[in-house]
Protein backbone atom coordinates (compact mmCIF):
# COMPACT_ATOMS: atom_id res chain seq x y z
CA UNK A 1 0.00 0.00 0.00
CA UNK A 2 1.48 3.44 -0.92
CA UNK A 3 2.24 5.80 2.15
CA UNK A 4 -0.09 8.89 1.38
CA UNK A 5 1.46 12.48 0.92
CA UNK A 6 1.43 15.14 3.58
CA UNK A 7 -0.62 18.18 2.68
CA UNK A 8 2.93 20.13 3.72
CA UNK A 9 4.61 18.05 0.96
CA UNK A 10 2.24 19.02 -1.81
CA UNK A 11 2.29 22.33 -1.05
CA UNK A 12 6.22 22.52 -0.92
CA UNK A 13 5.82 20.28 -4.10
CA UNK A 14 3.47 22.75 -6.20
CA UNK A 15 6.07 25.57 -4.98
CA UNK A 16 8.77 24.26 -6.01
CA UNK A 17 7.44 22.97 -9.24
CA UNK A 18 6.28 26.64 -9.81
CA UNK A 19 9.52 27.99 -8.86
CA UNK A 20 11.18 25.75 -11.84
CA UNK A 21 8.68 26.85 -13.83
CA UNK A 22 9.88 30.44 -13.50
CA UNK A 23 13.24 29.68 -13.88
CA UNK A 24 12.96 27.64 -17.17
CA UNK A 25 10.52 29.97 -19.09
CA UNK A 26 12.26 33.28 -17.85
CA UNK A 27 14.66 33.22 -20.79
CA UNK A 28 11.70 32.70 -23.55
CA UNK A 29 9.29 34.67 -21.69
CA UNK A 30 12.27 37.72 -21.68
CA UNK A 31 12.75 37.73 -25.57
CA UNK A 32 9.15 37.48 -26.55
CA UNK A 33 8.89 40.87 -23.78
CA UNK A 34 11.67 42.71 -25.35
CA UNK A 35 11.12 41.58 -29.10
CA UNK A 36 7.01 42.95 -28.41
CA UNK A 37 8.21 46.10 -26.96
CA UNK A 38 8.78 49.44 -27.66
CA UNK A 39 11.85 51.51 -28.65
CA UNK A 40 11.34 53.72 -25.89
CA UNK A 41 11.96 51.30 -23.27
CA UNK A 42 15.37 49.85 -22.46
CA UNK A 43 15.83 46.40 -23.21
CA UNK A 44 17.39 45.24 -19.58
CA UNK A 45 14.36 46.28 -18.15
CA UNK A 46 11.78 45.25 -19.99
CA UNK A 47 9.83 42.33 -18.38
CA UNK A 48 6.40 42.50 -20.17
CA UNK A 49 5.88 43.06 -24.13
CA UNK A 50 3.36 45.98 -24.71
CA UNK A 51 3.42 46.83 -28.88
CA UNK A 52 2.22 43.87 -30.71
CA UNK A 53 3.07 45.91 -34.10
CA UNK A 54 6.51 46.63 -32.78
CA UNK A 55 7.11 43.11 -32.22
CA UNK A 56 5.75 42.19 -35.78
CA UNK A 57 7.94 45.17 -37.11
CA UNK A 58 11.02 43.34 -35.57
CA UNK A 59 10.75 40.10 -36.64
CA UNK A 60 10.48 41.66 -40.29
CA UNK A 61 13.83 43.24 -40.06
CA UNK A 62 14.95 40.29 -38.11
CA UNK A 63 14.03 37.92 -41.50
CA UNK A 64 15.23 40.81 -43.88
CA UNK A 65 18.52 41.61 -42.01
CA UNK A 66 20.16 38.49 -40.33
CA UNK A 67 19.83 36.00 -43.23
CA UNK A 68 17.51 34.61 -40.66
CA UNK A 69 14.93 32.75 -43.33
CA UNK A 70 18.14 30.80 -45.05
CA UNK A 71 20.10 30.05 -42.49
CA UNK A 72 17.09 28.36 -40.63
CA UNK A 73 16.42 26.20 -43.88
CA UNK A 74 19.70 25.07 -43.70
CA UNK A 75 19.60 24.18 -40.46
CA UNK A 76 16.79 22.26 -41.14
CA UNK A 77 18.63 20.13 -43.59
CA UNK A 78 21.78 19.82 -41.47
CA UNK A 79 19.63 18.49 -38.49
CA UNK A 80 17.48 16.19 -40.98
CA UNK A 81 20.62 14.43 -42.16
CA UNK A 82 22.16 14.47 -38.59
CA UNK A 83 18.87 12.64 -37.58
CA UNK A 84 18.02 10.34 -40.31
CA UNK A 85 22.00 8.88 -39.79
CA UNK A 86 21.47 8.73 -36.07
CA UNK A 87 18.09 6.68 -36.50
CA UNK A 88 19.96 4.17 -39.05
CA UNK A 89 23.20 2.91 -37.23
CA UNK A 90 21.63 4.08 -33.59
CA UNK A 91 18.74 1.45 -33.97
CA UNK A 92 21.07 -0.95 -36.19
CA UNK A 93 23.44 -1.20 -33.28
CA UNK A 94 20.72 -1.77 -30.47
CA UNK A 95 19.31 -4.62 -32.28
CA UNK A 96 22.63 -6.26 -32.69
CA UNK A 97 23.48 -5.67 -28.71
CA UNK A 98 20.24 -5.96 -27.50
CA UNK A 99 19.17 -9.13 -29.60
CA UNK A 100 21.83 -11.68 -29.88
CA UNK A 101 24.43 -12.47 -28.09
CA UNK A 102 27.87 -12.72 -29.50
CA UNK A 103 31.93 -12.51 -27.70
CA UNK A 104 32.52 -9.09 -26.38
CA UNK A 105 28.62 -7.71 -26.37
CA UNK A 106 28.23 -6.48 -22.84
CA UNK A 107 32.09 -5.33 -23.67
CA UNK A 108 31.42 -2.47 -26.57
CA UNK A 109 28.04 -1.43 -24.73
CA UNK A 110 29.72 -0.37 -22.39
CA UNK A 111 32.33 1.32 -24.64
CA UNK A 112 29.71 2.71 -26.20
CA UNK A 113 27.92 4.35 -22.72
CA UNK A 114 31.93 5.15 -21.68
CA UNK A 115 31.49 7.92 -24.44
CA UNK A 116 28.86 9.83 -23.05
CA UNK A 117 31.48 10.73 -20.26
CA UNK A 118 33.74 12.26 -22.51
CA UNK A 119 33.03 16.17 -22.82
CA UNK A 120 33.54 17.20 -26.35
CA UNK A 121 36.49 19.65 -25.96
CA UNK A 122 38.76 16.69 -25.12
CA UNK A 123 38.24 15.41 -28.82
CA UNK A 124 36.86 18.36 -30.91
CA UNK A 125 40.74 19.23 -32.32
CA UNK A 126 41.26 16.08 -33.58
CA UNK A 127 38.06 15.70 -35.14
CA UNK A 128 38.78 19.02 -36.42
CA UNK A 129 41.99 18.08 -38.04
CA UNK A 130 40.04 15.03 -39.30
CA UNK A 131 37.13 16.43 -41.21
CA UNK A 132 39.63 19.27 -42.32
CA UNK A 133 42.23 17.35 -43.82
CA UNK A 134 39.35 15.16 -46.16
CA UNK A 135 38.04 18.45 -47.00
CA UNK A 136 34.41 18.54 -45.33
CA UNK A 137 34.82 22.16 -43.78
CA UNK A 138 31.93 24.46 -44.30
CA UNK A 139 29.93 21.38 -46.19
CA UNK A 140 27.06 19.61 -45.01
CA UNK A 141 28.62 16.46 -43.99
CA UNK A 142 31.54 18.26 -42.34
CA UNK A 143 28.58 19.57 -40.08
CA UNK A 144 26.30 16.37 -40.10
CA UNK A 145 28.78 13.06 -39.53
CA UNK A 146 30.27 14.00 -36.09
CA UNK A 147 26.74 14.22 -34.58
CA UNK A 148 25.62 11.03 -36.26
CA UNK A 149 26.85 8.61 -33.48
CA UNK A 150 24.96 8.52 -30.17
CA UNK A 151 25.65 6.65 -27.15
CA UNK A 152 22.35 8.09 -25.57
CA UNK A 153 20.10 6.53 -28.24
CA UNK A 154 22.08 3.57 -28.35
CA UNK A 155 21.36 3.22 -24.68
CA UNK A 156 17.51 4.21 -25.25
CA UNK A 157 16.80 1.83 -28.16
CA UNK A 158 18.14 -1.06 -26.63
CA UNK A 159 16.60 -1.03 -23.15
CA UNK A 160 13.08 -1.11 -25.04
CA UNK A 161 14.35 -3.95 -27.32
CA UNK A 162 15.62 -5.52 -24.39
CA UNK A 163 11.94 -5.72 -23.15
CA UNK A 164 10.79 -7.19 -26.43
CA UNK A 165 9.60 -10.47 -26.54
CA UNK A 166 12.66 -12.53 -28.49
CA UNK A 167 10.13 -15.23 -29.90
CA UNK A 168 9.28 -12.90 -32.52
CA UNK A 169 12.96 -12.96 -34.13
CA UNK A 170 12.45 -16.62 -33.58
CA UNK A 171 9.24 -17.08 -35.51
CA UNK A 172 11.12 -14.73 -38.67
CA UNK A 173 14.10 -17.31 -38.19
CA UNK A 174 12.01 -19.96 -38.46
CA UNK A 175 10.24 -18.78 -41.59
CA UNK A 176 13.28 -18.07 -43.38
CA UNK A 177 13.51 -14.44 -42.92
CA UNK A 178 17.05 -12.91 -43.06
CA UNK A 179 18.84 -11.02 -40.71
CA UNK A 180 17.94 -7.79 -42.01
CA UNK A 181 14.67 -8.69 -42.94
CA UNK A 182 13.95 -9.37 -39.69
CA UNK A 183 14.89 -6.24 -38.57
CA UNK A 184 12.83 -4.16 -41.15
CA UNK A 185 9.38 -6.34 -41.02
CA UNK A 186 9.38 -7.15 -37.35
CA UNK A 187 11.34 -5.44 -34.96
CA UNK A 188 11.70 -1.85 -36.55
CA UNK A 189 7.95 -1.30 -36.49
CA UNK A 190 7.65 -1.67 -32.74
CA UNK A 191 10.53 0.98 -32.15
CA UNK A 192 8.43 3.61 -33.10
CA UNK A 193 8.00 4.99 -29.56
CA UNK A 194 12.08 4.57 -28.54
CA UNK A 195 12.72 6.38 -32.22
CA UNK A 196 10.96 9.33 -31.70
CA UNK A 197 12.16 10.11 -28.29
CA UNK A 198 15.61 10.03 -29.48
CA UNK A 199 14.55 11.76 -32.52
CA UNK A 200 13.44 14.50 -30.88
CA UNK A 201 16.29 14.98 -28.25
CA UNK A 202 18.60 15.00 -31.16
CA UNK A 203 16.83 17.71 -32.87
CA UNK A 204 16.85 19.72 -29.96
CA UNK A 205 20.39 18.68 -29.13
CA UNK A 206 21.51 19.26 -32.99
CA UNK A 207 19.50 22.76 -33.29
CA UNK A 208 21.16 24.60 -30.46
CA UNK A 209 24.73 22.72 -30.68
CA UNK A 210 27.47 25.95 -31.19
CA UNK A 211 30.67 24.99 -30.79
CA UNK A 212 30.97 22.49 -33.37
CA UNK A 213 29.41 24.33 -35.79
CA UNK A 214 31.44 27.47 -35.14
CA UNK A 215 34.57 25.37 -35.92
CA UNK A 216 33.50 23.85 -38.90
CA UNK A 217 30.77 26.46 -40.25
CA UNK A 218 31.81 29.03 -43.12
CA UNK A 219 30.24 31.13 -45.65
CA UNK A 220 28.33 28.31 -47.40
CA UNK A 221 26.70 26.76 -44.42
CA UNK A 222 25.85 28.61 -41.40
CA UNK A 223 23.54 27.69 -38.77
CA UNK A 224 21.10 29.43 -36.65
CA UNK A 225 23.44 29.08 -33.40
CA UNK A 226 26.40 30.51 -35.15
CA UNK A 227 24.21 33.06 -37.13
CA UNK A 228 22.75 34.14 -33.59
CA UNK A 229 25.87 34.23 -31.66
CA UNK A 230 27.51 36.87 -34.98
CA UNK A 231 24.73 39.24 -33.62
CA UNK A 232 26.07 39.66 -30.47
CA UNK A 233 29.72 40.67 -31.41
CA UNK A 234 30.52 44.27 -31.38
CA UNK A 235 30.88 44.55 -35.09
CA UNK A 236 26.90 43.99 -35.64
CA UNK A 237 24.86 47.17 -36.99
CA UNK A 238 21.91 45.76 -36.29
CA UNK A 239 19.65 47.15 -33.79
CA UNK A 240 18.97 45.48 -30.46
CA UNK A 241 15.46 44.66 -30.31
CA UNK A 242 16.23 43.00 -34.15
CA UNK A 243 18.70 40.65 -32.62
CA UNK A 244 16.74 39.37 -29.92
CA UNK A 245 13.83 39.06 -32.27
CA UNK A 246 16.41 36.91 -34.34
CA UNK A 247 16.93 35.09 -31.17
CA UNK A 248 13.53 34.16 -30.41
CA UNK A 249 12.95 33.17 -34.19
CA UNK A 250 15.78 30.76 -33.67
CA UNK A 251 14.11 29.18 -30.31
CA UNK A 252 10.58 28.76 -31.71
CA UNK A 253 11.47 25.10 -33.55
CA UNK A 254 12.85 23.18 -30.84
CA UNK A 255 10.49 24.55 -28.46
CA UNK A 256 7.65 23.69 -30.75
CA UNK A 257 8.97 20.33 -31.38
CA UNK A 258 9.42 19.43 -27.59
CA UNK A 259 5.72 20.98 -27.10
CA UNK A 260 4.34 18.75 -30.01
CA UNK A 261 5.71 15.22 -28.89
CA UNK A 262 7.08 15.54 -24.96
CA UNK A 263 4.29 12.76 -23.94
CA UNK A 264 6.04 10.63 -26.54
CA UNK A 265 9.34 11.31 -24.95
CA UNK A 266 8.69 10.73 -21.37
CA UNK A 267 6.58 7.34 -22.12
CA UNK A 268 9.46 6.81 -24.23
CA UNK A 269 12.06 6.88 -21.44
CA UNK A 270 9.98 5.44 -18.86
CA UNK A 271 9.48 2.26 -21.25
CA UNK A 272 13.38 2.11 -22.43
CA UNK A 273 13.69 1.68 -18.27
CA UNK A 274 11.02 -1.51 -18.17
CA UNK A 275 12.47 -4.96 -18.60
CA UNK A 276 10.61 -8.45 -19.22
Amino acid sequence: MMKQTSPAAKIFSWIFALFWLVVCLLPFTQLISVTFSTADRGIVSTFYPNSLSSGIENIKQALLQTNMSPSTLQTLIYVSVTIVGMLIVSSLAAYELACFKFPGRDVIFMLILSSMMLPMITYIIPLYRFVYNLGWSDTLIGLAIPSIPSAFAVFIIRQFLESMPHELIEAGEIDGAGHLKIFLRVVLPLMATPLLTVTVIQFMQVWGSFLWPTLVAGTKWKPVSVLVAGLLGDGSWIEGRVKIAAMLLSGIPPVAVYLLFQKYIVEGIATSGLKG
